[in-house]
């Protein structure tokens, strides 16, 4: 097993503290190099969408913080291209679908009422199950 130096020693092992530390005056040699990456790459996202320098720096670095939350300390898969795009738009649907809006939301996504519906099933189904697991969380069986 390789030893590995500890990269940024002196900041809070808590991913919370980050949003509180003086970031602009840490060396970035002292972060993890994909880390910095991941920033800068979310960041010129939001320069790109219109949003000031200092304004995307402290977005992208809020995103960073709630995925450290997230999936801190654990490998997980996040697909990219068109597998990205479709769970996006399926994402986007549920959340906007009310009853009634399932033909105007088939005809802004160019897609048919039955496919529509196809999506809000299986998106219910993913969020009913995390909403589920949340009330067996504290139990042993």
């Amino acid at each position: 097993m390789v030893d590995q130096p500890d990269l940024i020693p002196d900041l809070p092992i808590d991913a919370r503290g980050l949003m509180s530390a003086d970031l602009d005056d840490l060396p970035k040699e002292r972060w993890p190099r994909e880390l910095v990456r991941a920033i800068e790459v979310v960041e010129s996202a939001y320069i790109e969408a219109g949003y000031a320098e200092d304004v995307a720096f402290e977005l992208a670095r809020a995103g960073m913080v709630a995925l450290a939350d997230f999936g801190g300390g654990r490998q997980w898969y996040l697909p990219r291209g068109d597998a990205l795009q479709t769970a996006l738009r399926d994402a986007n649907i549920y959340r906007r679908s009310r009853r009634g809006n399932i033909p105007a939301l088939a005809a802004e996504f160019r897609l048919t009422e039955r496919h529509v519906w196809r999506i809000l099933r299986q998106q219910y189904h993913l969020h009913r199950n995390k909403v589920q697991l949340q009330l067996f969380e504290g139990e042993q069986g």
